[in-house]
Formats: C-alpha cells, sequence, structure tokens
C-alpha cells in the first residue's frame, strides 16, 4: 500500500513538472510562426499630416521715415609728431588703423551766358592770299604775288616775276585804313633785279649802222612808295591795285655798250630802266 502510494505520488509530481515544459514549448513555437507572417504583411501607411494653417495676411508697409540729417563730421585730427629719440632711432613701421573719411563736396554746376561773338573782319579770318600781278615797276612786274595779313590792317606783300629790269624779287608793308571789305592803304617796299646779262640789240631802231646803241642792264634796287585799294570778298576773291613811285637806290644801271643815245633815247632808257611811276594790279584768291 505504501508502495504503491508512494509511485502513484511520483507519477502524478512528473506529470506535473513536465505540464508547464509543454506548455513553454508550444509559446514558442508559435512565437517562431508568427514573426514570418507579420513581416509577409505589407505595411501600414503614414499617419495624415494635419493640416496647415492658412497664410496670414502681410501686415500694410510703413510709411517710409523722414532721413535724419547726418552730423557734420568733425575735421579729421593731426597725426601727433614722432618723438626724437635721438639721431640713431629710426621711424616707427606702425601705421594709424584708422581710416580718415573726407566729406565729399556737393557738386555745382556752372552756366555761363556771355555775350554773342561778334563776326571778326574778312582780313582777319582770310589773312593769306594769292594774287597774280601785272605792273609797270611793281613788286613782281609779271608773276604772283604771296599776301599775308599779320593784322586786318597791317599786310605783308611777297612778289617775284619776270620785268624790264630782269627777274624781280619785291616785299612790300602796307598800312589798311579800314575793316571792312574795300579799303584803301598806303604802302612802302624795296625791289631788286637781276638785270639783262647779254646786251641788247638796236633799241634806236635806227637804219644807220654808227647810230646802232646796243646796252647792258647791271643788277639794280628800288625802294617803292605807293597808295591803292584793297578788296577782300567774304567768299575770297581778292584785288589789289596800286599807284606809286619808285626810285633807282643803285648806281646807273645802264651800261652803253655801242652808240651814244640821244636826248629821247636817254628818257626812253630813263623811263624803262630806271626811276619811274608804279601801276600795278593783281588778282586772285583769299584762304581762310
Amino acid at each position: 500500500m505504501t508502495s504503491h502510494h508512494t509511485t502513484a505520488l511520483r507519477r502524478m509530481t512528473s506529470a506535473r513538472t513536465g505540464l508547464p515544459c509543454w506548455a513553454t514549448l508550444l509559446c514558442a513555437a508559435a512565437l517562431l510562426c508568427v514573426s514570418p507572417l507579420r513581416a509577409q504583411l505589407p505595411a501600414p501607411p503614414p499617419p495624415a499630416a494635419p493640416p496647415a494653417p492658412p497664410p496670414a495676411t502681410p501686415p500694410a508697409p510703413a510709411a517710409p521715415e523722414a532721413p535724419a540729417t547726418a552730423p557734420p563730421e568733425p575735421p579729421p585730427a593731426a597725426p601727433a609728431p614722432p618723438t626724437d629719440q635721438g639721431p640713431d632711432t629710426l621711424p616707427p613701421l606702425e601705421t594709424p588703423s584708422g581710416t580718415v573719411q573726407v566729406a565729399k563736396p556737393p557738386t555745382v554746376t556752372v552756366v555761363a551766358v556771355g555775350p554773342t561773338r561778334a563776326p571778326q573782319p574778312v582780313r582777319a579770318e582770310r589773312r593769306l592770299a594769292l594774287l597774280g600781278e601785272l605792273s609797270w615797276n611793281g613788286l613782281a612786274g609779271f608773276g604772283p604775288v604771296l599776301v599775308f595779313h599779320a593784322y586786318p590792317q597791317l599786310a605783308i606783300d611777297l612778289g617775284a616775276g619776270l620785268g624790264f629790269v630782269g627777274w624781280k624779287l619785291g616785299v612790300r608793308t602796307r598800312y589798311n585804313f579800314l575793316t571792312s571789305e574795300v579799303t584803301p592803304f598806303v604802302g612802302a617796299g624795296f625791289m631788286v633785279a637781276s638785270g639783262f646779262d647779254a646786251p641788247s640789240q638796236d633799241l634806236s631802231g635806227s637804219d644807220d649802222d654808227n647810230r646802232e646803241l646796243n646796252i647792258k642792264l647791271r643788277p639794280s634796287a628800288f625802294f617803292q612808295g605807293t597808295i591803292g585799294l584793297d578788296y577782300t570778298d567774304s567768299d575770297g576773291f581778292t584785288f589789289l591795285g596800286a599807284l606809286g613811285y619808285a626810285v633807282l637806290m643803285s648806281h646807273d644801271n645802264v651800261e652803253i655798250v655801242t652808240g651814244t643815245p640821244d636826248a629821247d633815247e636817254q628818257a626812253a632808257l630813263n623811263a624803262l630802266f630806271k626811276s619811274g611811276i608804279v601801276i600795278s594790279i593783281g588778282i586772285g584768291y583769299s584762304f581762310r
């Protein structure tokens, strides 16, 4: 009796002890099977975002404030002179770190209003003229004359050409009384002539061989005094006319080679080659 009860108690105790072990194994197997099933299921959707609040109304722009007037900046202070520590002291290498700002002065626009410029005289605008001269005892004889107006009332004439006394070169200074297009003038100048190297032939016109007169002209110089009229148009046309007298300044410029001239022949020689009246006309153009 006692052994049977003891055996039954042991079996009941073993059964009670093994029951919790089987229960634990079954729970673990169920957990292992549930985990793969959860992994195959789709992920749940994310939670919906809360609705955004309505946009706030922007505030009205504030009225612009008047700029405050900046106080005038004080003038920069002069840097202190370096301290003299003797002849062996080097100047300091430090430079002032402060930046000096100089106020920019205001810009002022000046508009000058002056009187209207008056038109200049025609000889102030057209100072250089080139003329062709045909004259008796003139500057060029037959040739060009160059005119330069240093001032509207002061002109210098330079001529070169051919005359009865040979090749000629002349210069004259004249004063214009007016600054208008037409002005009278007075002038004075000098002329030099080359003469003829070869003797002339039979100037007497006589059929007598013993009366044949041959002469030779030496180089000569003349002084000329004239009065005249100068017309210079605003378009450039220029006319110059002069009357006067030319005085032979050198010695007798006529050398008698053969023959002896009579009174009429001597008068003709004097009129052609010595002192005489001046008649000249020049026409040309004045340049700006």
